[in-house]
């Protein structure tokens, strides 16, 4: 862990922080707006989600307990080679990886060419770090590639359906898995019975689905994979190696929920 660390953030620190935060200017033209405040800096979107945020005192620290559930799916792979990002955000998945895990090659993915602007000219992303500006099923639906790691992270609009409750999305997701790959998913769970219809849909692509609910609030983020995942007792050793102590692994990988087959 690094030895200065962002407060925790919840819903609570957001209307005591959200008044008093200063507004980041940014050349790019684009829905979202960008605040800091206390050493934070966060993406808002038109409808009020955050989208993404970044600890100004050290750029590679995932702050969004979500962001580090979705980098836990690390710990599920030995020695993972490369690696799929589905949804840039603000770079948080490309910055911990390129700082932490710089023998992973990462193929990022990031459908509005002004987020991409965003996440260099505000959030501190190499601003020669190579973004694909395709959208996810574009590309899964034309790649040719395998990857040892997928990770999912796609923000829609409130009216506009999500490619990954789609059969099609997901049979392209476990397309390009290696045989040992893992796919992370962050799902906004809208009630348990929209939970168990995705996870009804997961289970018909892949054989093995676990998950996690981050925090209790409205993300999900489920692993999945077509190989038998490592044993929880061999999960909990490798999770408490001081290499995922950024993400807090050991925590996050203890509150698995573990599904019968």
């Amino acid at each position: 862990m690094p030895s200065n660390t962002p407060p925790f953030i919840d819903l609570a620190w957001f209307k005591m922080a959200q008044p008093q935060a200063t507004r980041i200017s940014c050349s790019v033209q684009h829905s979202c707006e960008v605040f800091e405040y206390d050493s934070l800096r966060w993406i808002c979107t038109a409808d009020g989600a955050v989208q993404s945020m970044l600890f100004t005192e050290d750029h590679s620290y995932p702050v969004l307990h979500y962001i580090k559930a979705l980098l836990c799916s690390l710990v599920f792979v030995d020695k993972p080679g490369r690696m799929l990002n589905l949804g840039l955000g603000s770079g948080a998945i490309e910055r911990y990886v390129e700082s932490h895990h710089p023998d992973i090659a990462v193929t990022s993915i990031e459908p509005e060419v002004e987020m991409i602007t965003l996440s260099k000219e505000c959030f501190y992303l190499d601003s020669r770090y190579p973004v694909r500006n395709q959208s996810a099923e574009s590309f899964l639906h034309d790649n040719q590639q395998q990857f040892d790691l997928i990770i999912c992270d796609i923000h829609c609009p409130p009216d506009q359906p999500n490619p990954i409750e789609t059969m099609a999305f997901l049979q392209n997701l476990t397309n390009a898995l290696l045989p040992q790959g893992v796919v992370a998913i962050n799902f906004l769970a809208e009630s348990e019975s929209h939970i168990i219809d995705m996870l009804v849909r997961l289970r018909q692509i892949f054989e093995q689905v676990t998950l996690i609910d981050v925090l209790r609030q409205q993300n999900i983020v489920f692993y999945c994979s077509n190989n038998p995942f490592p044993e929880p007792s061999e999960l909990n050793l490798k999770a408490a190696l001081p290499v995922y102590g950024y993400i807090q692994a050991e925590t996050i990988i203890s509150q698995l929920i573990w599904l019968p087959e």
